[in-house]
This record gives C-alpha cells, sequence and structure tokens, in this order.
C-alpha cells in the first residue's frame, strides 16, 4: 500500500511561504535533499501510485501532481477543521481523511471517504480528536484518537469502513501518537510524553497481529518495546516492501528534530536526517526500482517530509538516494593520451572499483541486478563484464580518479562505471555509466 503522511501540528498558524532564508537540514552521504515551498501548506499528504499526491489542508481535499501543480480540487469542507491524517485506501479509488474536530458547529471530528474520481466523499464515522490512521490487512482502518477529550489518554481502535462501526483494541496514557502495522498485521504505536509529568523516554510499542485478532485488549503491559529512549515520536512508517520502520522525532525543548530508521528487529536505530525545523509529515514516493538505501539512483524510492518553524516557513523537502557521479576527462578521449576516470559521491574514505563492458555488450537501458548488499543499475551485459584488478581510494569527500593511457585504440570500444564500497571494497553502490 502507498505511504501516506502523518498528522499535522498547530495547522492554523499562518506561513509564510516567500523569500525564505537559506536552510540546510542534513543527512547521511549517499543521499541528497531538494527544498521547495510547501505546495500545500499546513496539511496533511497521501502519495499515490502515479506519483501524484493528495493533501488536506482542514478546508480543501487536493489532487497534485507530482512537480507541485494543482491537478484538482477534489472536495471542500464548508467550515475549518484540524487535518489529522490522510490515507490510500487498499483498492486505491479513495483516499480516507480524518479531522480532529472543528469549531462549533462542527466540534467532533470525523472520518471521510474522498474519491480519487472527484465523486464526492462519504461519511465512515465520527470519532472525536483523532490523530492518526493506518490500514490493516484486513481492510479496517486502525485509528488512534481521545474521544473523551484532551488529558484524558488515548484510545485505540479498529473501524469497519463499510458500517462505521468502531471494535475497542486499547487505552494507554498520554496525547495521542502515531499508528504503523506490519505487513504481517502486527501494530506499532508511539508513545507520547505527558506534558504534566517529569520527562522520561517514550518508546515505540509492538502487539503481535495475532494478539490483536484473539480480541485481547491492546495495553503496554502486553506490548513488546520495539524501540525506546525517545523524546516522543510524530509519525511511524513503514518502507514499502521491506519491515523497516521510519519515525520522526520532534523535541522542543531542545530543538532536535530528526528522522531515524528502525533496524530490523528493533532494539536500535539510525539517524538518517536532522532538520531545521518540525517535521510535520513523512511520506513515501515510489519514481521507480531503486531502494532507499545510500548511494542508489534517486529516481526510484524516496520520501517527501513538510519542515515548518509555524511561522516563517512551511517547507516540502523531497529526501532521496544520491547516485555517485562518473565523469571523464582527457586528450586521451578523442586518441592518444591520457583518460581521466573521475568520481564524485562516492563513500568516504572507502573505496572504488572501476568496470568496464564492451559498446556491443550494453544494453539499451539500464537494467536493476539484485547483488549482495545493493541493488546494481546498470547498462551492462553481466556476463561481458571486466573489472580492474585493484581499487582506487576515495577521500573524505568521497571523490577519487584513476588516470588510463589510450594508446589510440579505446575510442569507441567500452562503457565505464564504478562500483562504490567501503575500505575493504564491500561495495553499496554504483556510479552512472559512461562511454568513450
Amino acid at each position: 500500500m502507498t505511504s501516506c503522511l502523518a498528522p499535522a501540528f498547530l495547522s492554523l498558524i499562518p506561513v509564510a511561504a516567500l523569500a525564505l532564508p537559506a536552510r540546510a537540514d542534513s543527512t547521511l552521504s549517499g543521499f541528497a535533499l531538494t527544498r521547495s515551498p510547501n505546495p500545500a501548506p499546513s496539511s496533511v499528504a497521501c502519495s499515490l501510485p502515479d506519483g501524484d499526491f493528495v493533501s488536506f489542508d482542514g478546508q480543501t481535499v487536493s489532487r497534485w501532481n507530482s512537480d507541485g501543480t494543482l491537478d484538482t480540487t477534489l472536495a471542500s469542507y464548508s467550515s475549518f477543521v484540524f487535518p489529522s491524517f490522510i490515507r490510500l485506501t487498499p483498492d486505491e479509488d479513495a483516499v480516507v481523511i480524518g479531522d480532529s474536530g472543528g469549531f462549533s458547529p462542527n466540534p467532533a471530528g470525523d472520518l471521510r471517504l474522498v474519491w480519487l474520481d472527484g465523486s464526492g466523499t462519504s461519511l465512515v464515522a465520527t470519532l472525536a480528536y483523532n490523530f492518526d490512521g493506518e490500514f490493516l490487512p484486513s481492510g479496517e482502518l486502525l485509528v488512534s484518537a481521545a474521544p473523551s477529550g484532551f488529558g484524558t489518554g488515548t484510545d485505540l481502535f479498529r473501524v469497519d469502513m463499510s458500517s462505521g462501526a468502531l471494535t475497542f483494541l486499547g487505552h494507554f496514557d498520554g496525547p495521542s501518537g502515531p499508528v504503523a502495522v506490519a505487513r504481517n498485521g502486527d501494530v506499532f504505536y508511539g508513545t507520547q510524553q505527558d506534558s504534566a509529568l517529569p520527562a522520561t523516554p517514550q518508546s515505540v510499542l509492538r502487539w503481535s497481529a495475532s494478539l490483536l485478532a484473539a480480541g485481547t485488549p491492546l495495553t503496554t503491559s502486553n506490548a513488546s518495546v520495539y524501540l525506546t529512549g525517545l523524546a516522543g515520536t510524530s509519525v511511524l512508517e513503514f518502507e514499502p516492501g521491506r519491515e523497516r520502520l521510519f519515525l520522526t522525532e520532534n523535541n522542543f525543548s531542545t530543538g532536535s528534530y530528526r528522522i531515524l530508521r528502525v533496524r530490523p528487529g528493533g532494539q536500535s536505530s539510525q539517524q538518517l536526517l536532522v532538520a531545521d525545523g518540525w517535521i510535520s509529515s513523512l511520506r513515501f514516493e515510489r519514481h521507480g526500482d531503486g531502494t532507499f538505501d545510500a548511494y542508489q539512483p534517486g529516481d526510484g524510492l524516496r520520501l517527501a517530509y513538510t519542515t515548518t518553524d509555524f511561522f516563517s516557513f512551511d517547507d516540502l523537502v523531497h529526501f532521496a538516494p544520491a547516485r555517485p557521479q562518473l565523469a571523464l576527462s582527457g586528450t586521451g578521449l578523442a586518441g592518444v593520451g591520457p583518460v581521466s576516470f573521475s568520481l564524485t559521491g562516492g563513500v568516504p574514505n572507502g573505496s572504488a572499483l572501476l568496470t568496464y563492458c564492451p559498446q556491443s555488450a550494453l544494453l539499451p537501458q539500464e537494467t536493476s541486478y539484485p547483488l549482495p548488499g545493493f541493488l546494481l543499475r546498470t547498462p551492462f551485459l553481466l556476463a561481458s563484464t571486466l573489472r580492474m584488478p585493484f581499487l582506487v581510494p576515495t577521500d573524505a569527500n568521497g571523490s577519487g580518479s584513476l588516470t588510463l593511457w589510450n594508446p589510440g585504440g579505446l575510442k569507441g570500444q567500452y562503457g565505464w562505471q564504478f562500483l562504490v564500497g567501503r575500505p575493504n571494497g564491500s561495495f553499496v553502490g554504483a556510479s552512472d555509466a559512461e562511454q568513450f
């Protein structure tokens, strides 16, 4: 199922998107960030399979093209409500939107279907102060909410999308947190700090699908702690097709705003990104077969998130793998002389291996091969690919170079590509391919 954005925060605060000062979220080597003003400020959004996305800002549900231009308005509310979440339905013909309520005369909070063909909306259920939702394998919707009001803790519900019937699943202390559902139906929940209590580490809890199916009330005592030591999470999102959980952690007191990737099995995580403002949303976009790993092509799987200071900026950031780049230079490109193969964007203080393939064995387009450790995308026919018998070191910036001598007969003979990896030659990615 396509991944979607989790709840926005303080969405009534106006945002100035013009004259943005320079900002610089930071990430790991092998990834790149592209930042622009958010076309749908103060909203929640959901990716669609064709690359478009749908947003809900509390009054309008809009469909956007992948380049951020408006496609169409799908639905409008007569008065403002606080947007909670938006999810693509399993059959992909509608989105379900959650609102946590508004001002009189509509203070309640609803779950509503919005059809992607523009044919309208339908009410699923009323659930006050709903916060986040995710579909279960059964097609029912898992929702976190505080229907008894703020300060009363959080309930989890299972919502039948046909009848609107709500099934109570469990209750927890603290404000409502994000939910996620694994491919096997296990349920995940991010606990939140109760502001009335001293600061304590928060956790991501997990309940098995079998426990949920048994009808056992979900509590903190029958949950396993998947990850702890957090300041609280605002988004939980599984990477499509892989059992890797991503989360956002926002800490106003320390000014720390991060995206973490939880290692398989939980208990430990990797900090992927540090932002300069509150991260209010996170969604995956699928543009190709690349994985969300360092040094992969950037046109495969990528993340989109929004970041804001609730006053001067509300930005949309695309967070994608960054493929290393190969550049050729030298008089040997035209005839006798040296040819330099320059690599940028490789592994810092790592290594690179130059590979080459006869141009007669080049495929008309790149093909992906699942190799141990990474997905190789190359136009080379693997059976015809050759490699140098030595590694090229890369510097602290991941750059390296190798110069070969063309005696006069190399032009028009080969395609060239670097594999990049750790100092011991354990490869994790590849550059683009060049010919001469």
